[in-house]
């Protein structure tokens, strides 16, 4: 298709996504990129995790574990509860359907 077609440069833009949409895919891929992330998140897929068998699962320490957990909550693909005096970790639907599209 020609640009002229879709009515110009103007009409292109126009269909775009959003500039807060694109940021939020930018986030989830950039999320998705690091084979330490997919581990955990494909981990959280399986059953719902507290932070030392995520360690384990990834060999990291506490503080390395920690920084890529929040890589994936802001991208929105794992959630966090806290029950008692522990943190558990589940992956979301939006998580699911990523781990979906990578495979």
């Amino acid at each position: 298709m020609r640009l002229s077609k879709l009515g110009g440069l103007s009409k292109l833009i126009e269909r775009l996504p959003k500039e807060s949409k694109m940021k939020s895919m930018a986030r989830r891929h950039q999320a998705l990129s690091d084979p330490v992330r997919l581990r955990l998140l494909w981990a959280l897929s399986i059953v719902d995790l507290c932070p030392c068998i995520l360690k384990r699962i990834a060999e990291l320490s506490d503080s390395k574990l920690s920084y890529h957990l929040n890589v994936l909550e802001r991208a929105g693909l794992v959630s966090s509860r806290r029950t008692k005096n522990w943190m558990i970790y589940s992956i979301t639907p939006r998580g699911t359907k990523a781990l979906a599209e990578c495979d």
